[in-house]
């Protein structure tokens, strides 16, 4: 690794300068075929208008073809299941077998019928003969044609058949059996070895998969780039990336594998779970394009673009980045679209629309530029691109921008363009593609709730005061909030959503109180149901309430109402029988507890702040110990029990404690979060880095990895078990041809646990009212508690 880094500078200088060779030998082909196009239409007279006209009127008035004078596809070879083969060979039927591929009744006793069956039919096509075949070949005549073999009755289907069902079945006695059949036929086996590999890849058996290859090579069979992408495919499914990269390395010496296996490395990396893996990928696409393939295609662009969408950093950067979040790299995404479009003129698809909307929309800065490229999608005639019609994935990405934005204008244009699209082309595709989903709700209300209205509460109090006779500021506020409970309680009984942008913090709530009002009146209609006429009725029908929805039009209550009115409002929308959450029959979360915590903390009502904290803090310990069993990031995530809800519910009861002068039962509170969440550097020993084992030499050029990242990548653990099965015969084994990485198999979790980010924590900006309680109570353990607390946490960064 030592070398690679000292030399560093010098492989980065000639691949510049290879590629400067190759632009301008580029540039000179094109200048010569442009002084060709030029000597040769040099002496052509100019066309005229009358000309032009009368190609385009021969050009459109010319008939199409007749359909019946167009030829017919070559009819295809119809399929031979395994049971009518049976009963071609005259075998016993088995009655009980499911259809072919049917696996949803799969049982152990189906498993050995089916292995009965198989063989039966391999030691029948073992004895029979020519004779055999050449009698059910006059009988059955819409067959392939039957060859002067024992196995010759048999068409490749039905080879496909045997061999994919013994795979599946982990049965490799006949797969051997199925191969060596199929060779001696006659067929091209070539195909059938990449179907048996591509069964054994999906279930992340590689020992079978390796041995496949060994035995094609042995039959004189070449490594194919299907046989490499299989051969990578069944490392990335074990989740033994670092074996998938090296055999990436070693065909590059010779003949480096497809892009499709970069592919589909990269993507296993950015979807890992342990986030500190993801850098990796960046280091991968960049040796991909220095080592074999420079110009990546329109799937790997937008996958990476898709990266720059969640903010992963490049490995070089990670140590400067990674006390801070990660956010979206919206330059870098828009520096891989420039030089996709117009350095190699590859045409973006839709893909990479919405991967680099998501981005740029995730930056506030940027927000223009999505929209700009919004433009480009409808309206085409952008890098060569014809119109392309957006559907609910690009409009949900743009909706993230405007709910970062406050931008209204743009959130009620969408949502309206879909409900328009999905009324007037219910019947067609384009409008069901259209329909908006609970995540393109949810980002409206956010929008909702981000936005300033031009007209301020403290705006109208001026006015009226002004228009009026002089009356007390608590008869104007008696007023402004009488008003504003009648305009509510209207709003309630009649929905209403008009064109004109809502002027004041009421008519931001009457809105969304009738779109949440048309939300649920559509949600009585099956999702499922292909009925035009009602999916222009309830358009919202495809609208699942989720916490999540429910949360974010929470939100709008939190920024648009009155402080002293805001923890009523969501207690009773929580827990009242009444309540959006009762009504929708949904169940709350940690964030949606959090959301009315943080509420208790900042009202001023003590005694109700207080009541409402105590039941939301029994309910949230429930909630909590019932996730402890759940290692999965994402549903921990959706329920609100990841590492940073836990960490704001306990700050914000410490600071509820706090700020109603409890500040013994506050600090007992966080000596009980330093023993359920230790820090780190406490819960795990650290083990020392000199003492571990070395790594296989590996080529990273040109971006090397942080030597923490490549062992973290190393000791992943297998994620599929390795299967019992035996080995294949001894006909079909022989050396492997590739060599075989050494195995890292035997690391568990307990290796890179402690290196996931976001465990639980509390620092002192959580603690600060608690430290000014000790301080002025002069409570010196306090205060040494919390500056330990701080201090250890602080200490994993």
């Amino acid at each position: 690794m030592r070398h690679l880094r000292r030399h560093t500078p010098v492989h980065v200088r000639e691949a510049e300068l290879r590629r400067e060779i190759a632009q301008l030998e580029q540039q000179w082909h094109d200048l010569q075929k442009r002084d060709r196009i030029e000597a040769l239409t040099r002496d052509l007279p100019p066309l005229e208008e009358s000309t032009l006209d009368s190609m385009y009127q021969e050009l459109v008035s010319s008939p199409l073809p007749d359909v019946r004078q167009l030829e017919s596809p070559p009819p295809t070879t119809p399929k031979l299941s395994l049971e009518q083969l049976a009963a071609r060979l005259g075998l016993p039927p088995v009655q009980t077998l499911p259809k072919t591929g049917d696996t949803s009744i799969d049982t152990t006793e189906l498993a050995k019928e089916r292995k009965q069956l198989r063989a039966q039919i391999l030691e029948r096509l073992e004895r029979s003969g020519v004779e055999f075949c050449q009698q059910q070949q006059t009988e059955a005549s819409d067959l392939s044609p039957c060859t002067q073999t024992a196995s010759g009755i048999v068409p490749p289907s039905a080879w496909l058949a045997l061999a994919i069902q013994s795979a599946r079945d982990h049965d490799t006695e006949h797969v051997n059996t199925t191969l060596a059949l199929a060779a001696r036929s006659g067929m091209h086996v070539s195909p059938l070895f990449h179907k048996v590999m591509d069964a054994y890849a999906n279930a992340g058996l590689v020992e079978p998969v390796l041995e496949l290859s060994a035995a094609m090579q042995a039959n004189g069979i070449l490594p194919q780039p299907e046989t490499k992408h299989i051969v990578v495919k069944a490392y990335a499914k074990m989740n033994q990336l670092f074996d998938a990269v090296q055999y990436l390395s070693l065909w590059e010496q010779s003949d480096p594998a497809p892009m499709s296996s970069y592919t589909l490395v990269i993507e296993h990396v950015l979807k890992h779970p342990i986030r500190d893996l993801h850098p990796i990928a960046w280091s991968l696409f960049y040796h991909m394009r220095y080592a074999a393939h420079p110009v990546p295609d329109a799937p790997l662009y937008a996958m990476m673009i898709r990266a720059c969408a969640a903010g992963i950093p490049q490995p070089n950067t990670m140590s400067i980045r990674r006390n801070r979040s990660w956010e979206a790299d919206a330059e870098r995404a828009l520096d891989l679209f420039r030089e996709m479009t117009v350095h190699h003129g590859i045409r973006p698809n839709k893909e990479v629309y919405d991967s680099l909307i998501l981005t740029c929309a995730r930056r506030k800065e940027h927000y223009s530029d999505a929209l700009r490229l919004l433009r480009e999608l409808v309206d085409g005639n952008a890098h060569g691109v014809a119109p392309l019609s957006p559907d609910v994935y690009t409009y949900n990405a743009v909706l993230q921008g405007s709910a970062r934005k406050g931008d209204l204008i743009t959130s009620r244009w969408i949502l309206a363009d879909m409900v328009r699209s999905v009324m007037t082309q219910a019947d067609s595709a384009d409008g069901t593609s259209k329909a908006p989903n609970e995540e393109t709700l949810t980002n409206v209300f956010w929008s909702y709730a981000v936005y300033r209205p031009p007209i301020k509460r403290s705006d109208l109090v001026t006015v009226q005061a002004e228009a009026g006779p002089r009356r007390s500021e608590n008869d104007m506020h008696a007023i402004l909030a009488a008003n504003e409970e009648q305009r509510a309680r209207s709003s309630n009984a009649q929905p209403s959503f008009s064109q004109n942008m809502p002027q004041t913090s009421s008519d931001v709530l009457m809105e969304v109180r009738s779109l949440m009002a048309r939300i649920l009146a559509d949600q009585g209609h099956s999702v499922n149901s292909n009925n035009a006429v009602d999916l222009r009725e309830h358009p919202m029908r495809f609208v699942a309430i989720t916490p999540r929805l429910l949360n974010a039009f929470l939100a709008v209550f939190t920024h648009h109402m009155k402080p002293d009115q805001r923890l009523r409002a969501l207690f009773n929308a929580v827990y009242e029988p009444d309540g959006v959450f009762a009504q929708s029959h949904v169940q709350a979360n940690g964030h949606t507890l959090a959301m009315v915590l943080a509420e208790c903390a900042l009202s001023k009502d003590r005694a109700l702040a207080d009541q409402v904290a105590e039941q939301i803090w029994d309910q949230w310990t429930a909630l909590e110990g019932s996730s402890l069993s759940s290692q999965n990031t994402s549903v921990r995530r959706d329920t609100g029990t990841d590492a940073k809800t836990i960490s704001k519910m306990w700050a914000l009861m410490i600071r509820q404690h706090a700020k109603s002068f409890r500040v013994e039962p506050a600090l007992t509170l966080l000596r009980s979060f330093l023993e359920k969440y230790p820090p780190s550097s406490r819960a795990v020993p650290k083990t020392s880095v000199t003492t571990q084992a070395p790594l296989p030499p590996l080529d990273w050029m040109p971006i090397v990895p942080p030597m923490s990242m490549l062992r973290l990548l190393y000791s992943l653990p297998p994620g599929t078990a390795h299967s019992s099965t035996p080995s294949l015969s001894s006909s079909m084994q022989s050396r492997p041809s590739l060599p075989l990485p050494q195995s890292s198999t035997s690391a568990s979790t307990s290796s890179y646990s402690p290196l996931s980010p976001l465990r639980p924590k509390l620092l002192f900006r959580d603690l600060e009212l608690l430290h000014h309680r000790c301080v002025a109570l002069h409570h010196v353990a306090g205060l040494n508690l919390i500056t330990r607390v701080d201090r250890e946490y602080r200490r994993e960064w």
